[in-house]
């Protein structure tokens, strides 16, 4: 992997973050509501809109539509995967604690899979869209992960959206306050028991990008392992604090 395309986390420190979530799960959905102050599934419902658009359904096992949910967490991106993607055949929620994914709730239409975004368990050119939504912070290598997205896209697209630090140093301060000190303080009001945990996330910005700097990264990283993306759209949201990135494999 060429060095520019990546951002790592150390063991220890993804491992604490994986615990952190782990230990708010009970609060996950409410926290993460206030957290991206009420646009968390906008963003979710409008990147899903756009990878899912043009899907062409099939009729035989060889086009079946399946969608993989990286970061699957307690699963709330599925049902929205499911009601937005018409044609989806099948999901398959990705998630490296399975504590985490205990909390999606069963379905004929969506498997769980205990693995890390760096090495999924897929065949090559098998699946028609990957997600992942507000989980790529804590990927321990982002350049690995889009690598192995884009491994088994059958010319599909990628669907990232999380919280980010845009450009400018105003806008970035003005992220990590939030994160590092406001919704820690939020979470001692609304989720008592859990709040110590929510210190964390300053964690998962160490070295974290702005929505521009992800699509550049996903042009080298497809550019680096000869995969060809096109069709990249990047939208901002909260001035650039939050956002997503959509990218279409050629």
């Amino acid at each position: 992997m060429a060095s520019q395309a990546t951002r790592i986390l150390d063991e220890y420190t993804w491992e604490c973050i994986v615990r952190d979530i782990e230990a708010v799960v009970n609060t996950y959905r409410r926290m993460n509501k206030i957290m991206s102050l009420g646009l968390d599934n906008r963003v979710r419902l409008d990147a899903i809109k756009q990878m899912c658009k043009d899907i062409q359904p099939g009729n035989d096992d060889k086009r079946r539509i399946i969608i993989v949910d990286l970061g699957a967490g307690p699963g709330d991106s599925i049902s929205v995967i499911a009601n937005v993607c018409k044609q989806v055949s099948y999901i398959v929620a990705v998630d490296p604690s399975p504590r985490l994914l205990k909390n999606v709730a069963p379905s004929a239409l969506c498997d769980r899979v205990v693995a890390v975004a760096e090495s999924i368990p897929l065949r090559s050119s098998s699946v028609s869209g990957v997600t992942a939504f507000y989980a790529a912070r804590d990927f321990k290598d982002l350049g690995g992960a889009v690598t192995e997205m884009l491994r088994i896209l059958n010319k599909g697209r990628i669907a990232i959206g999380d919280i980010f630090l845009p450009r400018g140093v105003m806008r970035s301060i003005a992220v990590k306050t939030w994160v590092c000190l406001f919704v820690p303080i939020l979470a001692l009001l609304f989720a008592p028991k859990q709040w110590r945990h929510y210190r964390g996330l300053c964690k998962s910005l160490r070295g974290w990008l702005s929505v521009e700097q992800l699509c550049k990264l996903i042009e080298n990283v497809a550019s680096y392992n000869r995969y060809g993306v096109k069709g990249l759209m990047c939208r901002k949201y909260v001035l650039g604090g939050l956002g997503y990135v959509v990218a279409e494999q050629e």
